[in-house]
């Protein structure tokens, strides 16, 4: 197994209605890999709810990009979503990873970060 860090600790801010998407130089390629877990610790919110969507897509294209999963970040525990490929999940790990932040209709920031742990692919 091997773990990556896919953001670092640090505060994002965000605008009413302007979701905030990873930088694309911080995505993980993950092409060599079966399985991934998320570890998503956040540290502070204000403003109001912020939803954090891990999404994955096999290029670099936005249009394909799809949620592995979606949750509102809270700050009383480490949040841990696991997506192995021999349970059948509904959108299985592709090549590329990275979180999007959804807008709520307020200003807001975000104290977080994400890890993940992989599984390599059998070879």
């Amino acid at each position: 197994m091997f773990a990556y860090n896919l953001h670092n600790l640090n505060t994002i801010r965000g605008a009413s209605g302007n979701n905030t998407t990873q930088a694309e130089d911080d995505w993980l390629d993950l092409s060599n890999h079966q399985d991934i877990i998320f570890h998503v610790d956040c540290r502070e919110i204000t403003g109001t709810t912020v939803t954090i969507n891990l999404e994955t897509s096999p290029a670099k294209d936005e249009n394909l990009f799809t949620p592995m999963t979606s949750f509102l970040l809270t700050t009383t525990s480490v949040t841990i979503a696991k997506f192995i490929l021999a349970q059948n999940p509904t959108v299985p790990l592709a090549r590329w990873v990275r979180w999007k932040l959804i807008a709520p209709a307020a200003i807001y920031d975000a104290t977080f970060k994400v890890l993940v742990t992989c599984n390599p692919t059998a070879t």
